[in-house]
């Protein structure tokens, strides 16, 4: 939920009945734009009786250092996650600062281009006087907007992503690190700055879950499998993606979905490590798990999107979640599988979300366009293939160097895999493919990455990103920018 608070000028003798309208008829068209793009708003002037003060001939807008703390006191106990603030006409600079220190959350002070009232000399004072005061990290890092509706509703989006996973936990199925991968371990606690909690759970519960659902006689895997067969096309070829392998990965992916019920209200985004505990020792790849969590149907009809990523990596889960909350779409999770000066190909080990097949809203599309067939790596499963259609995406990847927090972003463009690609692939031409323009040459491209994973979703999220590194305090990349990718890898 979003506060917006209007604020005006204390001073008795510059009550202005024409003023206060004006501050009126602006704060409503805010809130009312905000709501019309999905936002849930607090409207505080409402709550503090502005509006009925108006009627009586007093100041619409916050006018008293009350005002301030009252208004502070329903912000903090309403669940807000951010605060905008009308700064329409002149204010007296500390009554915010009263209300920055006591809510200390994000801040957007906000003007329009209208040259009737003071707007701009309002937003320059009290964002100067907040800098001066530092009260707090929100107060010294807030952010002024003017005119700029759509650049609001991505610091909005930002900053109800960032609350949501400051109150969510990542579930993590079987602990880092995979394959000696030293960047998917991570400092835990430091991450609470972004992410609110971590469940970490052996492996051995899914393993535990799914022999009991394979020693049933309910029926759900069964049913599951002949799902599979009529809505997706199946290639059995007697070794490695049997009928018995594919009924070992039904139910891992149902072992996990039961799990992860009796935790979905605190948890955010899952990871699955698999390898080698449950590709080797236990004999199947879990590739249902990455491609169908992420994914709005499954045999037992519509169901939540859940983001997830593979090998227990914890960045890359936090990477894919943030993007899932900003956009509402499936998050795409992947290996960088191929570089070159023209195109970089994500493909992850067996499975990523179906959404990615087709990118139609119709998920029996999606399943359609996807193919089952044998792993090539692991004792035995299937890998879910598709080629992702060309399509705009905005790729991001939380990194860490040298303890310090990085988020790289950058806005790609689809490149369709036809023939003249296809051709090339081997190693992993079972798995689901996407590849993209590299923002960069290849060399550059491989030599800034903190990550051999990247996420992604459709459409152009940059502005939101930018806003996120703000709130979280770290410094975001934007590898479309050279001279941010240079002055990145000359401290390196």
């Amino acid at each position: 939920m979003l506060a917006v608070v209007t604020y005006t000028d204390p001073r008795k003798t510059s009550l202005s009945i024409e003023r206060e309208k004006a501050l009126m008829e602006k704060h409503l068209s805010l809130i009312k734009a905000l709501r019309k793009s999905g936002f849930e708003v607090f409207d505080v002037n409402d709550a503090l009786g502005k509006y009925s003060d108006f009627e009586d001939g007093k100041n619409f807008g916050i006018d008293s250092k009350n005002d301030a703390f009252s208004a502070a006191k329903m912000i903090s106990g309403n669940g807000v996650s951010g605060v905008i603030i009308g700064m329409w006409h002149w204010t007296e600079s500390n009554l915010v600062t009263l209300l920055a220190k006591e809510v200390n959350r994000p801040l957007l002070l906000y003007t329009d281009d209208d040259p009737a009232w003071a707007g701009s000399t309002c937003i320059t004072s009290v964002g100067a006087s907040l800098w001066e005061s530092a009260v707090n990290y929100h107060a010294l890092h807030h952010t002024r907007i003017k005119g700029d509706l759509n650049k609001v509703k991505a610091w909005a989006r930002a900053v109800e992503a960032v609350s949501k996973l400051s109150r969510k936990s990542l579930l993590l199925f079987g602990a880092p690190y995979t394959l000696g991968m030293e960047h998917l371990m991570d400092d835990l606690p430091r991450l609470k700055r972004f992410i609110g909690d971590f469940l970490m759970l052996d492996q051995y519960l899914i393993v535990k879950k799914a022999e009991e659902l394979l020693s049933s006689e309910d029926g759900k895997i069964e049913e599951f499998f002949k799902w599979l067969l009529k809505n997706s096309n199946v290639k059995f070829d007697g070794s490695m993606l049997t009928q018995e392998a594919l009924r070992r990965q039904i139910a891992l992916y149902l072992a996990a979905k039961e799990i992860y019920k009796e935790h979905r209200q605190e948890v955010a985004a899952v990871s699955i490590k698999c390898q080698p505990e449950l590709s080797e020792v236990y004999g199947v790849t879990a590739c249902l798990i990455p491609a169908l969590f992420p994914f709005n149907l499954d045999a037992e009809g519509e169901k939540e999107v859940i983001p997830t990523t593979c090998e227990g990596d914890v960045k890359g889960t936090i990477s894919s979640a943030l993007l899932f909350y900003l956009s509402g779409k499936p998050s795409l999770f992947g290996d960088i599988k191929y570089v070159d000066d023209e195109i970089v190909m994500i493909a992850n080990c067996g499975a990523a979300s179906l959404y990615y097949a087709k990118l139609s809203e119709n998920p029996e599309e999606n399943m359609k366009a996807t193919i089952i067939q044998g792993q090539c790596q692991g004792a035995s499963g299937g890998a879910l293939t598709y080629r992702t259609p060309k399509a705009e995406l905005t790729v991001a990847r939380l990194i860490r160097v040298g303890g310090e927090y990085y988020l790289l972003y950058f806005l790609a463009e689809g490149v369709e895999i036809g023939k003249e690609i296809e051709e090339k692939l081997k190693w992993g031409k079972q798995w689901p493919h996407t590849a993209i323009k590299n923002p960069l040459d290849k060399n550059t491209f491989i030599s800034i990455m903190g990550a051999n994973h990247l996420s992604a979703v459709p459409g152009d999220f940059r502005e939101e990103l930018r806003f996120v590194a703000k709130l979280w305090g770290i410094k975001a990349i934007n590898l479309e920018e050279k001279a941010e990718v240079k002055e990145f890898l000359r401290v390196m």
